[in-house]
């Protein structure tokens, strides 16, 4: 008997010594996994941290390196309340921009207004690229009472931020200088001619930006003018209105392109309607036909190939109630042979 009741106290001692061990294992066990999952989240939030730290970082840097050039802004207000403007755009920066908004400041009226409709044409410029905003391309920004006689600033706003003031092209020697040479000034370089594809100019607006052309090729021209008329009226243009190249060394020798109706698309529509240029309204024209009012592709003939000759501008049509012409002859070509 007095065996037996030791036998179960020392057996009874064990199982409190292994319930013990058991329970201390279970417990170091549940501290380990703790402790395990506290390290693993740990790392996991220090991974999304150094992951967020990176992207501001890479952020910053691409808003940084983002730089974008408007230059040769001109506002006009062709339609009562609305402005146009019209800007070249130039990524002078190492990534991609996307603009995204336009806001424009009547300084005469004091009055703001802005464009949301940019996205929609799918603005995104990459390194490098240039981009003429003007006629079908060109910004409208409302601003109730508006007019041409107002002073404007301007500026983009990109998706990241940044903002990009309007450079306005400097035509203040150039206007007074047009009360003796006429009220339209030509940009040079932005002189260019067209190919066709089918029946459409070929790449346009882009076009070839080169003033060297070639012959045996039914080719149009587009010029970009500004009206800086002092007396701020707005000129319409006849279907006279042409381009007229002629060569020093090949008497007898020239060619003629009318003035043409182009859409977006670069098709050509007849029968020609004028076409108005606001004050301080830029525009690209297109001449393209060897007749007057209709449409006839020209191209220029093996006779002068490889010879320079002189082109002019002949403007005529109406600049408010007063006739008007005018002839810009600040163009040299090179017809070479294809």
């Amino acid at each position: 008997m007095i065996r037996a009741l030791w036998l179960k106290k020392i057996l009874k001692g064990r199982s409190k010594g292994v319930s013990s061990v058991i329970g201390t294992v279970f417990l170091v066990l549940i501290v380990f996994a703790i402790s395990t999952n506290i390290f693993l989240w740990t790392i996991s939030q220090n991974a999304i941290y150094n992951q967020a730290v990176s992207d501001t970082n890479q952020k910053n840097a691409d808003r940084l390196n983002e730089s974008i050039v408007a230059l040769q802004a001109n506002y006009s207000v062709p339609l009562p309340n609305k402005v146009k403007v019209s800007v070249k755009l130039t990524n002078t920066g190492s990534v991609l921009a996307q603009i995204i908004n336009l806001w424009v400041f009547d300084t005469t009226m004091q009055r703001y207004g802005f464009n949301d409709t940019i996205l929609s044409l799918n603005l995104n410029l990459n390194p490098g690229n240039v981009t003429y905003l003007t006629d079908s391309k060109a910004m409208w920004v409302t601003i109730v009472g508006a007019s041409s006689a107002d002073n404007f600033v301007g500026w983009f706003v990109t998706a990241r931020g940044n903002t990009v003031a309007l450079q306005v092209e400097q035509s203040v020697i150039v206007a007074n200088l047009a009360q003796g040479i006429g009220s339209m000034a030509l940009d040079f370089f932005a002189f260019r001619y067209f190919k066709y594809n089918v029946n459409k100019l070929a790449g346009y607006p882009a076009g070839n930006s080169s003033f060297n052309v070639p012959s045996r090729t039914d080719i149009a021209f587009g010029v970009v003018l500004t009206n800086l008329d002092p007396s701020k009226q707005t000129i319409t243009l006849d279907l006279y209105s042409e381009v007229w190249i002629y060569f020093p060394k090949a008497p007898g020798q020239s060619y003629v392109w009318y003035i043409v109706n182009v859409l977006p698309d670069g098709s050509i529509t007849t029968p020609y309607s004028s076409i108005t240029i606001a004050h301080r309204e830029t525009k690209m024209l297109i001449f393209a036909s060897s007749a007057a009012g209709e449409f006839t592709k020209v191209s220029i003939g093996s006779a002068v190939e490889n010879l320079p000759c002189a082109l002019n501008l002949l403007l005529l049509g109406r600049i408010g109630a007063r006739d008007y012409g005018q002839n810009i002859p600040f163009v040299a070509l090179y017809v070479y042979k294809p």
